[in-house]
Formats: C-alpha cells, sequence, structure tokens
C-alpha cells in the first residue's frame, strides 16, 4: 500500500469530520482521533487533523461555558420575577394600609367646626381674658 493509499482515506475523513464540526455536529470527532493516530498517515495530515481536535475541545468548553451562563441568567431571572411578584404584592398591602389611614380635609366642615369654636361663650371668654392679659402688661 503507497503512501498516497492511505492517505486519499484519511483526508477524506478528515474532510468529512471538519465539515460536520463546521455544522455544529461533534459526534464525528472520533474519526478525528483515528487520523491522529493512524502512523501510516503523514506528519503534517496528522498535525491538521490534531489542530482540528483542539479547536472542537475549544468550541465545546465555550458551549458548555455558555449553557453555564444562561442556566445562571435563566436562575437569576427567576429569582428576580419572585422578588418583584414580593414587592408588588407588598406595595399593594400597604396601599391598602395607607388607604385605611387616609384623612381627608374637608375646608367647609373645617370652617363650620372654627365658627362653632368662636362662637361658644367659653371661646369669647378666653379671648375677653387674653385680651384683658395684654392690656395689663403693655401698660
Amino acid at each position: 500500500m503507497t503512501s498516497s493509499d492511505t492517505m486519499k482515506p484519511a483526508l477524506a475523513s478528515l474532510a468529512r469530520t471538519c465539515e460536520a464540526i463546521a455544522n455544529g455536529r461533534f459526534d464525528e470527532v472520533e474519526e478525528l482521533y483515528q487520523v491522529i493516530t493512524d502512523e501510516g498517515v503523514e506528519a503534517d495530515i496528522r498535525a491538521l487533523a490534531e489542530t482540528f481536535s483542539g479547536m472542537v475541545v475549544q468550541v465545546e468548553a465555550r458551549e458548555f461555558h455558555s449553557s453555564q451562563l444562561i442556566a445562571e441568567l435563566t436562575e437569576t431571572k427567576r429569582q428576580l420575577e419572585a422578588a418583584e411578584a414580593k414587592l408588588r404584592k407588598e406595595n399593594a398591602e400597604l396601599k391598602t394600609r395607607l388607604d385605611k389611614f387616609e384623612v381627608t380635609y374637608d375646608k367647609e366642615q373645617a370652617q363650620a367646626e372654627i365658627e362653632q369654636v368662636s362662637d361658644s361663650d367659653y371661646f369669647r371668654s378666653l379671648q375677653s381674658r387674653a385680651k384683658d392679659l395684654r392690656s395689663r402688661y403693655k401698660s
């Protein structure tokens, strides 16, 4: 068997595997390892297969890291949504409590109460005493 005879299948295998990798299919990576370990394949081709193998490892590591980040972000989103729901509930409860304590100021009613107090004999008596006291201290 000549060097050319072992090269053609190795190159064809390498080409198929690289195409699969380019399309996101990493299940054919084993063929790379067969090319790398086949002593009958030229060193340059084995080195190329090894380079592709290294790239596959890096891509898989990035994909794993990305999936971990996505999982963490999903959990963080879930926690934020739970916190938001809790805050909405607390705000609603506080608004209900505030509505119970709400005091309205009615100007007409306040004016009527002031007139009622100021028209009383007791208030007039207090006014008179205050006037007398002021006049004593001025003299």
